[in-house]
């Protein structure tokens, strides 16, 4: 089984989308790495700060009195009581020379104390802990904030940058998919004003839904075109001119044979001569379907403006009845109204003729044939005969078919009937036996017709 070509737009849109999708997690991680370090750094700055700020504090108190008969009013970052909520307030020692502890805050804990670093900051508990130590080493200060506040400020910013970057990949990944539909969409028209191309029409392609990159393609194609064109308008020209040179060197044989014949006296020699004449009748009945077929190859199908085609399929019946020996052997319900199409009334008289010649030629039986156009745009032609085979049916669509060896025809019938059909759109149904019967042939012809106006 064939595999179903990739879309051009599926495949740009997963082109642009994966890139975003890891140029937004870069970004997102990028952003977060930079904001935490800076972070930590100016929340470690404040700890520190506060450490020495106790400091000074202390070593202008000592001045005054002695800390250790104050420690019990004292609290140097009693102000930010009134300023963060208590989960998050400093914790804090104060520390002699001697490493003993002789003032604190009223929720430190020991195991935090015990964890420090001299003279630097370490994270422990869930506590980021800091000291500063006077020059004499006679006070150090010790302080220690929780971290959750920290982290649920960066959980914050982590958030938040995401939803911006996601805000920002559907922004870029709406206007990126619109954008390669909107190039894909060009190269789809572009792709459904080749399909229109065909035998019949060859012009270079419309340039309007084209891109600069795909010009030289479309170049190429133009020129295969032309190429092709060229050469489809020569084996045209050639079938249709040696058919027209043919018709009167024929008729000329045609018409000294039947002078012959009536000089002839000689059976043997007379029939030889009946036997030429039909070969040539025949002969040009066969130049008759080869200039058919080198109009339907021309593109004959289509009118340039739409008309009334009632008139048309009422001079082909009235025909038809001057070829039919007794009026008893045809039924014929006429058309009705005014049908609007735009078929060609040659292709008409071409298909409507053939369709006639293949129920004449192949009727069989003492049933009429019957030709009822009375449905709009439908016109069903039906001969008695014995039924086909399925297999049968199909064969006599394809050129050079007969139905029968003895056929007089040539196969070119219903091959040219079905290239016109293909040409303006009209449908051909073939079916035997006849609906509702046991025996008998059917062609339905339904054209496109549209409303008068």
């Amino acid at each position: 089984m064939r595999k179903r070509p990739t879309s051009l737009l599926n495949t740009l849109f997963k082109s642009l989308l994966l890139p975003g999708i890891i140029a937004a997690f870069l970004g997102v991680f990028i952003v977060y790495s930079i904001v935490k370090e800076e972070y930590d750094e100016l929340q470690d700055i404040a700890l520190a700060s506060k450490a020495h700020l106790m400091l000074q504090l202390l070593e202008a108190q000592n001045e005054i009195a002695d800390i250790s008969v104050m420690q019990d009013g004292l609290n140097p970052l009693s102000f930010e009581l009134d300023l963060i909520d208590g989960d998050e307030l400093t914790v804090f020692w104060v520390l002699d020379a001697a490493e003993d502890v002789i003032l604190r805050s009223p929720d430190a804990d020991q195991a935090l104390l015990s964890a420090r670093v001299k003279g630097g900051i370490v994270t422990a508990h869930g506590y980021r802990i800091a000291d500063a130590i006077n020059p004499d080493a006679s006070l150090t200060v010790v302080t220690a904030t929780p971290m959750a506040e920290r982290d649920e400020a960066l959980r914050e910013v982590l958030i938040s940058v995401t939803i911006g970057f996601i805000l920002l990949g559907i922004f870029v990944a709406l206007a990126a998919y619109l954008a390669v539909r909107r190039s894909a969409a060009v190269i789809a028209d572009l792709s459904t004003e080749i399909k229109t191309k065909d035998a019949y029409d060859l012009s270079p392609i419309d340039r309007k839904n084209t891109f600069a990159e795909i010009e030289p393609a479309i170049d190429t194609v133009d020129m295969l075109m032309a190429r092709l064109d060229a050469t489809l308008t020569a084996e045209r020209a050639f079938a249709t001119n040696a058919a027209h040179e043919l018709r009167t060197p024929v008729a000329i044989c045609l018409a000294h044979v039947q002078r012959l014949k009536t000089k002839l006296t000689n059976l043997d020699t007379s029939q030889s001569a009946v036997e030429i004449e039909e070969g040539l009748k025949r002969l040009t009945r066969l130049i008759e379907r080869l200039l058919q077929m080198s109009r339907a190859q021309s593109g004959l199908g289509v009118a340039a403006v739409k008309a009334d085609i009632t008139p048309v399929i009422k001079l082909l019946l009235r025909e038809l009845r001057d070829r039919v020996p007794s009026p008893d052997q045809l039924v014929v319900k006429e058309p009705e109204g005014i049908w609007i199409s735009d078929v060609d009334p040659d292709a008409i008289g071409i298909i409507l003729n053939n369709l006639f010649d293949n129920a004449l030629k192949h009727a069989s039986g003492d049933a009429p044939m019957t030709v009822d156009a009375s449905t709009r745009g439908r016109i069903v032609i039906s001969n008695d005969c014995a039924p086909l085979a399925a297999a049968d049916l199909d064969n006599i669509k394809q050129r050079f078919s007969r139905n029968a060896t003895r056929s007089e025809g040539f196969g070119l019938g219903l091959s040219i009937v079905q290239e016109l059909c293909k040409q303006s759109g009209s449908t051909l149904e073939l079916s035997s036996p006849q609906k509702g019967k046991a025996r008998g042939f059917s062609a339905a012809l339904t054209l496109v017709v549209s409303d008068p106006r």
